[in-house]
């Protein structure tokens, strides 16, 4: 017997290609990675998120998340956590938009400016506890513990998630970068003021309780 039921896989691929098309977070995190630095900075920026959304899954799959939410405390302490690096960031790049520095130092290794753009998305993923607990009320919807164990239904939906989401955040950084690579001067130091301002939002939007 198939470890998945397959009308529910199908539901679940479904729900997965609605979220992908809603504007979210991570969309707008991607966006402003790759209009601050790049095409690579971009890719970097959505395999650090990914890679913090596979962490989200194997928590939930273990029922941390369930303890994450059975402690409001706890979870205060990490949104709050979240948020205030979004907006670290955020200020760091209206600060570079003012200065007129470029997104990429005079002598800065590209290999660390993608190092920086992963870790920041794994950061930004991580500290976002309403993810963890999405996951938690979302995969369950389409498990059948009667085909095999909750957690590995769990693990094998986790990442459908994020593949179905590559195609689309591809096109997202092709066109970002294709209008970064276009403009430079003033213009550059406008796209600057653009991220901090999406950093700025998305650390506002976590810190007033706004959809994940």
């Amino acid at each position: 017997m198939l470890p998945l039921d397959p009308a529910l896989l199908a539901g679940y691929l479904l729900a997965c290609l609605v979220l992908i098309a809603t504007p979210g977070p991570d969309m707008a995190f991607v966006l402003a990675q790759t209009l601050a630095g790049g095409p690579r900075r971009g890719w970097a920026a959505m395999a650090g998120i990914y890679a913090g959304v596979l962490v989200h899954v194997a928590l939930a799959a273990a029922g941390v998340g369930a303890l994450l939410a059975a402690h409001p405390p706890l979870f205060a302490a990490l949104r709050l956590a979240g948020a205030a690096y979004l907006m670290l960031l955020g200020l760091s790049s209206l600060r570079a938009a003012r200065s007129g520095v470029p997104a990429r130092a005079a002598g800065a290794r590209p290999a660390a400016d993608l190092r920086a753009a992963f870790r920041q998305g794994f950061a930004t993923n991580l500290l976002n506890p309403k993810v963890g607990l999405f996951f938690l009320a979302f995969l369950p919807l389409f498990v059948d513990p009667a085909r095999s164990p909750a957690w590995v239904q769990m693990l094998i939906l986790g990442p459908l998630l994020p593949l179905l989401a590559l195609p689309f955040y591809g096109l997202l950084i092709h066109l970002a970068g294709r209008l970064a690579g276009r403009l430079g001067g003033p213009e550059a130091r406008w796209l600057h003021g653009a991220a901090g301002a999406l950093f700025l939002g998305l650390g506002l939007s976590l810190l007033a309780g706004g959809r994940a």
